[in-house]
This record gives C-alpha cells, sequence and structure tokens, in this order.
C-alpha cells in the first residue's frame, strides 16, 4: 500500500526488549511555511498515538482511535489536503471517540 502523504504517515521506532524507550511520531518534514496556519494534516499523529497505546498494552484504545479515524475519513473529513483545517479534523476524531 502506498500512504496518500506527509499527514497520513505514522511511524514507530520500536525496542523490542524494552531496555529502551519505544519512539512514536507521525512522519514529517520541514513547513515553517504552513507553520500556525491551522493547516497541518493531524492524523498521523493521532494514528502514531494509536500506535503507542497499542504497543503499551491498551489495545481496546488504540483499536478506539483507529475507528474513529477510520470513521472520519470514510466520510471524507481530513481526506484531500487544504480542504479541512487541523483544528476540524481534531474535533472530528473527539467527537467519533464521544
Amino acid at each position: 500500500a502506498i500512504q496518500g502523504g506527509l499527514g497520513y504517515a505514522a511511524s514507530a521506532n520500536i525496542n523490542h526488549d524494552r531496555s529502551a524507550p519505544s519512539m512514536f511520531e507521525p512522519v514529517h518534514g520541514s513547513a515553517p511555511d504552513i507553520a500556525h496556519l491551522g493547516v497541518a494534516n493531524p492524523i498521523a499523529a493521532i494514528w502514531s498515538g494509536a500506535m503507542m497505546l497499542e504497543h503499551l498494552g491498551e489495545g481496546h484504545a488504540a483499536a478506539e482511535v483507529m475507528s474513529a479515524i477510520e470513521s472520519i475519513t470514510a466520510r471524507g473529513i481530513g481526506t484531500i489536503a487544504g480542504k479541512d483545517r487541523t483544528e476540524t479534523i481534531t474535533q472530528a476524531v473527539l467527537a467519533a471517540l464521544s
């Protein structure tokens, strides 16, 4: 599968023996031109959080977050660059979790 852009690329650096912390973050680049404009897609950051929850043994919570992401993207929220603002996408995920 091919992901649709930086706003959708979640990542994890897993320390399998847990001798050191694992790290979860969205794949990203530098985009100072859009800083503070509210146009960055937060889905990858939220998805990375779901991956962290799964890693920490919180599978149910991780599944709920993923279900919320799937629910909003199925309705077209957060799927087209520039269509939805950061806050709009975040609020839609929070509403789907309620």
